[in-house]
């Protein structure tokens, strides 16, 4: 019988698409100058823990691969790409911005904004993507029995997933908030195979996350 395993699950740093509000998907680009000193900062905390990360897995995609340089780097890891971390295919939708969608894809965008699980620009569905991330999960944790695990991943991808550890459907996804850039949510496996949600969007290494969602734009 194996210990309970710790699953981290982190958001790539900031991208000059997110900050411009631009619908990256499966698309997009490398870290910006504030994505990378968030990563730092992270990296920082990482390397201070009592317990460190035994491995380092990210999505392939390249905001992603960034990120999980910089951690894996001063764990003295190598991170490794597994491509179920991706984010969600957001097909069409993909560089736009949210202005550009509701003029190209009204009806889409209306049935999104009111909880229904659309095939985005002809993406792929939030049940689609939650059935990916839970076979990389369970992979991975299967790999890594009774271990802390890094994984970087994207910000739809984190949300479903641990939506679908807490049983939420596509509807009850809009009550939770993106993961902030390099914020992190820890999820334990037992020996059983079940999951667990333990800690939600922890981004201490970047300030006061009150003052941070007080001040920030509605999603």
């Amino acid at each position: 019988m194996h210990a309970t395993t710790k699953l981290m699950l982190i958001r790539h740093g900031e991208t000059d698409d997110n900050r411009a509000q631009v619908f990256q998907g499966q698309a997009g680009s490398c870290l910006n100058e504030r994505g990378r000193t968030q990563a730092a900062r992270l990296a920082e905390r990482l390397v201070g823990a009592r317990i460190r990360p035994a491995a380092v897995y990210c999505s392939d995609l390249e905001r992603a691969r960034e990120t999980a340089g910089i951690l894996a780097s001063a764990l003295g890891l190598t991170p490794a790409l597994d491509a179920g971390l991706r984010e969600v295919n957001l097909g069409a939708w993909q560089g736009l911005s949210r202005a550009d969608v509701q003029a190209r894809f009204p009806d889409e965008w209306a049935a999104w904004r009111s909880g229904v699980d659309v095939r985005r620009g002809g993406g792929e569905t939030y049940a689609e993507l939650g059935d990916r991330m839970i076979r990389a999960l369970d992979r991975i944790a299967e790999r890594h029995a009774g271990e802390v695990v890094a994984l970087v991943s994207h910000g739809a991808a984190i949300k479903t997933l641990v939506g679908r550890v807490l049983h939420m459907g596509a509807s009850g996804l809009k009550a939770l908030q993106v993961p902030a850039n390099t914020g992190v949510c820890l999820i334990e496996r037992d020996e059983n195979g079940g999951y667990r949600l333990v800690v939600w969007n922890d981004a201490a290494h970047l300030g006061d996350a009150l003052a941070g969602a007080l001040s920030a734009p509605p999603a």
